[in-house]
């Protein structure tokens, strides 16, 4: 009896330390917890760059205005000087769709000259800070900047482009001679119908990435075909430049659809957020 008891005991021993071992085990193999969608979203900074004789002002209340409706945080800021050298201020951290304002000194330099000082500013944004992808938003000469950056040829050391937003941009110039007889600086010839710097992409337009998103906003109010400054047709231009399957674009005909007043219109707001980052609050 003695014997058969032991046994038992034997018998019940191992099939606990059976079940333990299964529950230790599984414990180990359980899946780990899933983190949040934006947590594993690849971190993408948007960069603003402002237009001809542009400033702190041309995006700041936008920016404000982005804050506020939760669709991403200010991060760094971009001063760049007219010798090219760059001055930050802010951090980017790991902010949700972190914003960069881009600044030029001579707000008024050739086309060519801004697009070096953005390269120079995307290889920063490479190596200082670790940055794989961005969005570029830019208004009126703005985009054209940004779009003869895309145009031309990319070092590996910059981020790669994941959206283009042209607002109000001049592709096929600014047709309105009194424009060009009370401004002054280099930028002007880049402003004009069938400026020679312009005209190089519509020409070797295979140049252009193949594989980013591009919304162009233009303004028109009452159906006037123009914001006042720059026609639609010209502000739509950059959709000769890419193909159809990767080309949006969003005309406003309201009075507020002004060439400036689109840097401070509500509806373009919603349109850029719900591009960039697919949201459609207060829409």
């Amino acid at each position: 009896m003695a014997k058969i008891f032991s046994q038992a005991r034997t018998k019940l021993i191992f099939i606990l330390i059976v079940l333990l071992t299964a529950v230790a085990a599984s414990f180990f193999l359980l899946p780990e917890k899933s983190t949040d969608s934006m947590d594993t979203k690849p971190f993408t900074p948007t960069l603003f760059v402002h237009g001809f004789k542009g400033g702190p002002g041309s995006f700041n209340t936008l920016l404000e205005r982005f804050a506020q409706n939760n669709w991403g945080s200010k991060g760094l800021v971009f001063y760049v000087s007219s010798s090219g050298a760059l001055h930050t201020e802010g951090n980017l951290g790991e902010k949700k769709n972190p914003f960069i304002q881009i600044i030029f000194e001579d707000n008024r330099a050739s086309l060519k000259q801004q697009t070096m000082w953005l390269q120079h500013v995307m290889h920063t944004l490479g190596k200082t800070y670790d940055v794989k992808q961005v969005n570029l938003v830019g208004h009126s000469m703005g985009g054209l900047t940004t779009a003869k950056y895309l145009w031309k040829e990319r070092s590996p050391s910059y981020p790669d482009v994941e959206k283009l937003v042209v607002i109000g941009s001049p592709f096929y110039g600014i047709n309105r001679d009194s424009y060009f007889e009370v401004n002054h600086g280099a930028a002007l010839q880049d402003l004009k119908p069938g400026a020679a710097s312009v005209q190089t992409m519509f020409e070797h337009k295979r140049a252009f990435p193949r594989n980013l998103g591009v919304l162009a906003i233009a303004g028109s109010p009452f159906y006037r075909k123009t914001d006042g400054v720059v026609s639609v047709r010209s502000a739509l231009g950059i959709q000769e430049l890419v193909p159809p399957s990767i080309y949006h674009e969003k005309i406003f005909t309201d009075l507020k659809a002004t060439h400036s007043g689109l840097h401070e219109h509500s509806g373009v707001d919603r349109k850029i957020a719900e591009f960039l980052w697919g949201t459609k609050e207060n829409s």
